[in-house]
């Protein structure tokens, strides 16, 4: 899985908007997915998913919106989720963005 995203202050909001390359085998798990948690200092986070492409890549997109406050912040983290008999998520590292 691979994210490429770019957020984006609009006056008192920020912009979010993105590319998702995936691909996953589903053999090795019926339900496998991509996931993206985001959020601002404003508000709770937030998440946007979908599901993954079945030996062969598949691209979505990502286009949200969100409130700011005055520090710009934003907080991202990349997940995906699968599994053989019982599937769980496995999250990268969060990282933060100031617009």
């Amino acid at each position: 899985m691979e994210i490429t995203a770019t957020v984006t202050r609009v006056g008192d909001h920020y912009e979010l908007k993105g590319k998702v390359k995936s691909t996953c085998f589903h053999s090795s798990g019926p339900d496998q997915k991509w996931g993206l948690a985001f959020g601002s200092s404003a508000e709770s986070w937030r998440y946007e998913e979908g599901a993954c492409g079945d030996r062969q890549t598949r691209y979505d997109d990502i286009n949200v919106t969100g409130p700011l406050r005055p520090d710009g912040r934003v907080y991202l983290q990349a997940g995906a989720f699968g599994g053989k008999d019982f599937g769980t998520w496995g999250w990268g590292t969060q990282r933060s963005v100031w617009v």
